[in-house]
Formats: structure tokens, sequence, C-alpha cells
């Protein structure tokens, strides 16, 4: 996990309960990151078809996560609701 997952884990927690979206999805997805944002993205690992990460490219951003003056602002994306739904 990243860093920055492991610092907000309990906002991001709280957002997906408000949200109604799965944490626990949230928790294992691919993340980027920089000093004040992290990128939750989905990445199937069953659709490897012996050509690693170039089947996956570019994985889609499912949740947009920025620190702006000390205040976490999450953006959802058209995968949010696909890819962190808790059906």
């Amino acid at each position: 996990m990243s860093e920055l997952f492991d610092k907000w884990e309990d906002d991001i927690k709280k957002y997906c309960e408000i949200n109604n979206l799965s944490f626990e999805k949230a928790k294992n997805m691919a993340k980027c990151w920089g000093k004040d944002d992290l990128i939750l993205q989905y990445y199937d690992s069953s659709k490897n078809n012996g050509k690693g990460l170039n089947d996956e490219i570019p994985l889609p951003i499912v949740l947009k996560i920025k620190k702006k003056d000390n205040v976490l602002i999450f953006e959802q994306t058209e995968y949010t609701n696909k890819y962190l739904s808790k059906n």
C-alpha cells in the first residue's frame, strides 16, 4: 500500500461508507500517488494473457483523492461505481 493511503485510511473509509462504496475494494486497488494526491486504479490480474500490463494500459482511474488546504477532496469518475460498488 502507499504511504498516503495508509495515512488517509480513516478518511477514505469514512468517504466510502458515506457514499456506499466498498472500502475493501478500494484498499486492494492499484495506486499511484504524488506529494498531495492519490489515485486508485482498477487492474484485473486475471486478464494477463501473457502480456502483463500491456493488456491494461491505461488503467481506469476509479477515484481521485487530493489534499488541499489540509482537507481531502474526493473526485469520483465514470468507473467509481462500477469498481467500488458494494454489490
